[in-house]
Parts: C-alpha cells; structure tokens; sequence
C-alpha cells in the first residue's frame, strides 16, 4: 500500500465524522454501502431548508492496524438541498508513530446528515448541535487522488444519543484502509440558518 494512500484515506474519515450534529435528517440512496455505518437515531425529515457549519478538530481515529489518521478541518453543510464542501488536512502514522504520509482532503458530496439536536447543558446561542453525517471525500496526498466515506459525528453532553455513538470521525477508503476507531480529538456541527 502506498504511503500516500493511507493519508488519503486519514482525511476521509475525517469529514464524515464532522457533519452530523441537527434535529434534521437527509439520507442517502440505500446502494451506499462503503460508510462505517448510517444515522439510525430520531431520524425526522422535516423538509425544512438547514445550513450548518462542520468542523473537526485534531480528531484521531485508528485502523485495526493500529495506523492513525489525524485530521483538521471545517466546511459549510446544507439540507434541502443537501450540500456540502470544504475540508482540511490529515496526517497518517503507521503503529509506531512514524509518519508515513499527509496531505489535504475535500469534501465532494454530502450522502446523509441527523441531526441529534442541541445540548440543554449550553445556551441557546451557542448555536452548537451534535448529530452525524456522512460525506464523500477526496484525498489527496502527494502524487495521488484517493475517494473515501467520511462519517463525523458529534455526541454533546446532556444530549440523548443512539447506543454506540462515539464522538468523532470513521474514514473508509475502498482498498487502502478503514479507520473505524475514532482515538480523540472533537466535532461539532453549528447550526446557522
């Protein structure tokens, strides 16, 4: 496997995680099949146009291989008409801590957003909800393009979430890696309009 490759893969996983934080929910065609997971909790369509911000910061998450991706990013998020762009770096070490490539990484395609509403433990204007969203993403370390399956999600205290929510980013990259074990780091989706 390709160095470059497995930092491709790191940015990935970093833009799904960070874009699902909303009381609204979008999904994605049910041949979408490469995601760690879909959205299943208190999912409501309200067919209301929604804009939010995404952002990722210093998140970790691990392959079962024990590389790590880290990843830094923020970008726009919309629905009804679902949108979404932006991005961020990523860093990817194998087990032992060496740097084995890095790069940049874009968000091409919004595929689902749920949002898990606002936290009653912050003010209203904090404008911060958790939720989760899956993204398509573009990897792009040195020499090479890679596509990826990004979830982001954001698990805010007091909230109730789904069983098995992990705050954090999942990162799928078809035939390089699947770093499914988010380590640390935070989201968090803001709630604009």
């Amino acid at each position: 496997m390709k160095v470059s490759s497995i930092s491709a893969a790191a940015l990935a996983v970093l833009v799904s995680a960070t874009l699902g934080c909303s009381a609204d929910r979008i999904a994605s065609p049910s041949d979408r099949t490469l995601s760690p997971g879909a959205p299943a909790f208190g999912a409501v369509d309200q067919n209301e146009s929604s804009t939010y911000t995404w952002h990722v910061n210093n998140t970790v998450t691990e392959a079962s291989n024990g590389d790590r991706i880290r990843l830094i990013g923020t970008g726009p998020l919309g629905i009804h008409p679902k949108s979404a762009s932006g991005g961020g770096t990523f860093q990817h070490t194998n087990a032992a801590g060496t740097v084995i490539g890095s790069g940049g990484w874009t968000v091409v395609e919004l595929l689902s957003f749920q949002s898990y509403g606002s936290s009653p433990l912050f003010p209203a204007t904090f404008n911060g909800v958790g939720g989760k969203a899956q993204v398509r993403v573009q990897l792009t370390p040195t020499g090479t393009t890679l596509e990826g399956i990004m979830d982001i999600e954001c698990r805010l205290p007091g909230l109730d979430v789904p069983g098995g929510t992990v705050e954090g980013v999942r990162l799928v990259v078809p035939g390089v890696a699947n770093f499914n074990t988010p380590v640390s780091g935070s989201t968090l989706f803001r709630k604009i309009s």
